[in-house]
């Protein structure tokens, strides 16, 4: 039965991917769930997210998004040279612009990396000599949505691993409901913060709250976007936030 409903609301997806001219073009923000955002809406239902392949859809204040076999909804509205999205459950909604100018700045103005000198002891403490190459922030994101259009959940996770060998983390995820009975959201937020070190192998991080917890980490490439590289904890993956260079 689910797999009639997915495919169901993918026969309505291409049915209408063209529906809504107004959105045509490219818009973008300097910041949506904590990282630089450019979208780009083709002609045909075609498009891209910050590079990576989609296909979209309206159904009149209804957004679609295809990334990957799933389809997220959003809310919309078109004010001029703005774009105003509402995710589900979110009362707020993400501004983007018109163009590519907010996001082309948000990337200029994100910091360089600092690289350890030889013999710097604070370089040391994050693990090892080649360690150097994981200082950055990385981000795991998901969203799910229910194909019956009944709510659906996102989770956004950031670690910031610093050359001083000090690092933050910050995950927000939330929950919606929208059924003919019943309508509502949940949302929760952690952190932590302390140590991290890297043998070659292993990320091990030493929490402020005297916890120590010790992960396999394997670098790989994403899938879709070649040149965004990975960081991979015991199977878990998290994408650069800032630019660098592929693994």
């Amino acid at each position: 039965m689910r797999t009639i409903l997915f495919t169901f609301a993918l026969a309505i997806f291409a049915a209408s991917a063209s529906a809504n001219p107004a959105l045509i073009g490219t818009w973008s923000a300097a910041e949506v769930q904590g990282k630089p955002l450019l979208v780009e809406f083709a002609a045909g239902g075609k498009g891209k997210v910050n590079g990576a392949p989609m296909q979209w859809s309206t159904l009149g204040g209804a957004l679609f998004i295809q990334q990957n076999g799933q389809v997220a909804n959003y809310g919309f509205k078109v004010q001029g040279d703005k774009l105003l999205v509402y995710a589900n459950g979110q009362a707020q909604a993400a501004t983007l612009s018109k163009g590519s100018a907010a996001y082309d700045a948000a990337i200029k103005s994100q910091p360089k990396q600092a690289a350890a000198q030889p013999g710097d002891a604070k370089g040391a403490r994050a693990g090892s000599s080649n360690g150097q190459e994981l200082v950055g922030k990385w981000c795991d994101m998901h969203t799910m949505m229910s194909t019956q259009g009944q709510g659906g959940s996102s989770r956004m996770a950031c670690m910031e691993l610093k050359a001083d060998g000090t690092y933050a983390y910050n995950a927000e995820s939330s929950r919606s409901v929208n059924t003919s009975t019943m309508y509502g959201g949940t949302n929760s937020q952690s952190s932590d913060s302390g140590r991290w070190s890297y043998d070659g192998a292993r990320l091990t991080a030493h929490s402020r709250t005297g916890k120590v917890a010790s992960y396999a980490l394997e670098k790989r490439n994403h899938p879709k976007n070649k040149r965004d590289p990975m960081i991979c904890l015991d199977g878990t993956c998290y994408v650069t936030y800032y630019n660098k260079a592929a693994w």
